[in-house]
């Protein structure tokens, strides 16, 4: 599993220290900036959403510490894939950025035939944040724990039903990996999104979904859903009565990401403003304590780190995917 090494990297990328970051960079002359126009940061999710959030938050941040517009668009559809091909098309200016999740940039290359973009065609800039993800089940079920839900999953072929947010998404494959440890067969149902997948869980129509973490919170504080796993190497902050998946003897963990992108090119004085832009974003006790509410970790990087957290997921997630018989559509 490649999840400790690439713990280690982000834990001490986001040790550094920032200090030397304290005094905004100064990025263009105001003249110039205003005839240049704004910063852009493209979400490939609909707006309301968590990456939306934390893109207005960086926005925020950035604007001020940068001395230009920073603003969020929203180009929703298609897994980010939209949002993606949009950046890929963008001058190499700095201008143009791409907020973007593993799965836009880990997933959609192994899952599509032709996402109209690669990886390499971008420079990253950041790491912003990682999250865990969870395996929920309804209130209702008395399913309490792993073991529970998969015994019912054997007995039950309908219980062995999976909720997940896309189809080629990472649930999906996660699904697929607990299947193959667990030896219980399940099968994925994917959805147009968690909120609908959130809510066919309230209502009964499926037996478990696993998706981000923090889309379960409210439900499971209100006794309407229960997690009982979380899919990272630690037990949560925001549940932290609810074990991980090691824990109750499942070999799977994965920590999702999200990280800003610019188009290849980019100047690398423009990247090192950007990205100690972000640095100082995240470390504002706002910032942090908005994106805990939301079960989002601040986890800011240099851009090797990133280019390198993509790296080790593509090795990871491609022999899964392989595995698991998906062909690329």
């Amino acid at each position: 599993m490649p999840h400790a090494p690439r713990r280690r990297l982000l834990l001490a990328a986001a040790a550094a220290p920032v200090a030397a970051l304290s005094s905004p960079s100064a990025w263009a002359q105001p003249a110039s900036a205003a005839a240049s126009g704004p910063i852009r940061i493209l979400v490939g999710f609909a707006p309301g959403g968590t990456i939306d959030v934390v893109g207005r938050m960086l926005a925020d941040r950035m604007r001020d510490d940068l001395g230009v517009p920073v603003v969020v668009e929203s180009r929703p559809g298609a897994g980010g894939q939209i949002a993606a091909q949009q950046l890929r098309s963008a001058a190499p200016d700095g201008r143009t950025l791409l907020l973007s999740p593993d799965h836009t940039m880990v997933m959609l290359p192994l899952t599509v035939k032709e996402p109209g973009f690669v990886p390499a065609e971008f420079t990253p800039i950041a790491q912003v944040a990682r999250y865990p993800g969870g395996l929920a089940v309804p209130a209702s079920s008395g399913v309490r724990t792993l073991a529970d839900w998969l015994s019912l999953a054997k007995a039950n072929p309908a219980q062995a039903n999976v909720g997940i947010p896309a189809p080629g998404s990472i649930p999906q494959f996660l699904v697929h990996l607990m299947s193959r440890q667990s030896g219980v067969p399940l099968t994925s149902v994917p959805y147009r999104g968690s909120a609908p997948l959130v809510q066919d869980l309230l209502g009964g129509q499926i037996g478990a979904g696993t998706t981000a973490l923090g889309d379960f919170l409210e439900h499971h504080a209100a006794g309407r859903l229960r997690v009982i796993g979380v899919l990272d190497q630690r037990r949560s902050p925001a549940l932290p009565e609810v074990p991980t998946f090691a824990e109750q003897g499942q070999r799977l963990a994965w920590e999702y990401w999200l990280g800003l992108f610019a188009p290849r090119g980019t100047p690398a004085a423009t990247v090192e403003r950007l990205n100690q832009s972000v640095a100082r974003a995240l470390v504002a006790p706002d910032v942090r304590e908005r994106m805990q509410r939301i079960v989002f970790e601040p986890a800011h990087g240099s851009p090797a780190a990133l280019a390198e957290t993509v790296r080790t997921g593509t090795a990871y997630w491609e022999p899964v995917v392989r595995s698991s018989g998906w062909v690329p559509q």
